[in-house]
């Protein structure tokens, strides 16, 4: 049977680096965001593929990178396909994602935070919202529209609100059980607050499978950039717990990811704070570390945020001390990204300490974006799903060109980022952007592979 006419494929990104395989052969990497997955090709067929024509590669070698989608069929609109099944996931999922804020204070102090917080929690409020928070979640396992349930408690810093959570999960756990729907919990925390009785507690009886805590940099930086409210210190407390989860069996199904904000002030901190979490006894495969560029949440970040080439090249840099300390990270994305938030699908929520329902989570607690909410929890119908938000419409704004992100390479494993950051005229194009052909040559040659 005839191939058709061939054609590569728009989402390949190859390196610039010519390596040396050990039987000799010279190869180049090409990383294919469509699948994310990278491949090893010899230079020949490199040179195939970037001159465009492929229709003098050999009609076996022609299918076999039909197969991997290294070529696609001429004519094929491959941004389509990635905005279609964006949009069907968005619409049909089975997963159901609630987020919910259980109070809107937090210990700390961070320069760089959007939100504005107070002493305030459901538990505290004369409403009965938090009965119809864990109502709607119980009445969504019941409904059979789901085969699994997710909560990811946020803030403020949820953990000041630790009884309300627990009280909510014993619901939420229960109402799993009785329904037969997989349920699991995600934790988004600074960690000061963490110890080990209550690792336990949140994994053994919360069912909390994954845990996310900021790390700024070393122990002065850290604790100069993110400051507690008491004076404390936290950084000590912090890698005490992380290394508590390493060393509790009743841990074991915990995984951990250690973000860290970086900006002008701990830029230059990669190599220090790498050596850091090694010699905190941190390199272990259950803890993952990735930087996170600090931005805008509608507040100035303009002394703090780096500028795009900047963040790409210093985002390199970190992942290099990373992999070079024995640390635990994914260097480049390990998965497509079919829905990139919360804001674009219906099947998630967001769930603030006042009751108010968002379909965004840099919304909440946010001066000047609390007025985006979306009525209140007591206000929907237990059947029916969220009122439709601003960013609802993402994947038809996608379609249409509202953005640059049809035309780009990384669509596939980017999603657009943030449809907020778009529409307030601020695009929010992720370092990968500008680095991932440095990610590719990093991830290889961390996989032993020497260039020629």
């Amino acid at each position: 049977m005839a191939l058709p006419d061939l054609v590569p494929s728009r989402y390949l990104v190859f390196s610039p680096t010519v390596y040396r395989h050990p039987g000799g052969r010279h190869l180049r990497a090409v990383f294919h965001t469509g699948r994310a997955r990278t491949l090893l090709l010899d230079t020949d067929t490199v040179r195939t593929l970037t001159d465009g024509d492929p229709a003098g590669l050999p009609a076996d070698e022609q299918q076999r990178l039909a197969t991997l989608g290294v070529l696609v069929p001429a004519g094929t609109d491959e941004a389509a396909a990635v905005i279609a099944a964006g949009e069907q996931e968005a619409a049909t999922t089975r997963t159901r994602q609630f987020v919910v804020m259980p109070t809107a204070y937090c210990n700390m102090g961070c320069g760089y935070c959007g939100q504005e917080h107070r002493r305030d929690t459901p538990a505290a409020r004369p409403t009965r919202h938090r009965e119809t928070i864990a109502a709607r979640v119980e009445q969504a396992m019941a409904s059979g529209d789901y085969d699994r349930v997710v909560v990811r408690w946020f803030g403020g810093e949820p953990l000041m609100g630790y009884a309300v959570l627990r009280a909510l999960s014993a619901r939420f756990t229960a109402a799993a059980d009785r329904h037969g729907v997989a349920y699991s919990a995600l934790l988004v925390t600074n960690g000061a607050l963490l110890d080990a009785r209550k690792l336990r507690t949140l994994h053994r009886d919360c069912r909390v499978v994954q845990i996310e805590v900021t790390i700024d940099g070393p122990a002065p930086v850290h604790e100069a950039s993110r400051p507690l409210n008491s004076g404390q210190g936290s950084y000590d407390r912090i890698t005490a717990a992380l290394r508590g989860v390493l060393t509790d069996p009743d841990l074991a199904g915990l995984r951990v990811t250690v973000r860290t904000n970086v900006g002008t002030h701990n830029a230059d901190q990669a190599d220090a704070f790498a050596a850091a979490m090694r010699d905190a006894g941190l390199a272990d495969p259950r803890i993952r570390f990735y930087p996170a560029p600090v931005h805008s949440w509608g507040n100035d970040v303009s002394d703090v945020r780096l500028r795009q080439r900047h963040a790409a090249d210093t985002e390199v840099r970190w992942y290099a001390a990373y992999l070079a300390a024995g640390l635990h990270c994914r260097v480049l994305p390990s998965q497509p990204v079919r829905v990139v938030c919360t804001a674009t699908s219906r099947h998630s929520e967001v769930v603030a300490p006042d009751g108010h329902l968002y379909s965004c989570t840099e919304q909440p607690l946010v001066p000047g974006f609390t007025g985006e909410h979306l009525g209140t929890v007591d206000d929907v119908p237990l059947g029916q799903l969220r009122p439709r938000g601003r960013y609802d419409d993402w994947y038809a704004g996608l379609r249409a060109g509202e953005t640059g992100c049809r035309s780009c390479p990384i669509l596939p494993v980017c999603g657009g980022a943030c449809p907020k950051l778009w529409r307030e005229d601020k695009p929010p194009c992720p370092p990968l952007k500008e680095n991932l052909a440095a990610r590719i040559d990093l991830q290889v040659r961390s996989s032993g592979l020497v260039p020629a």
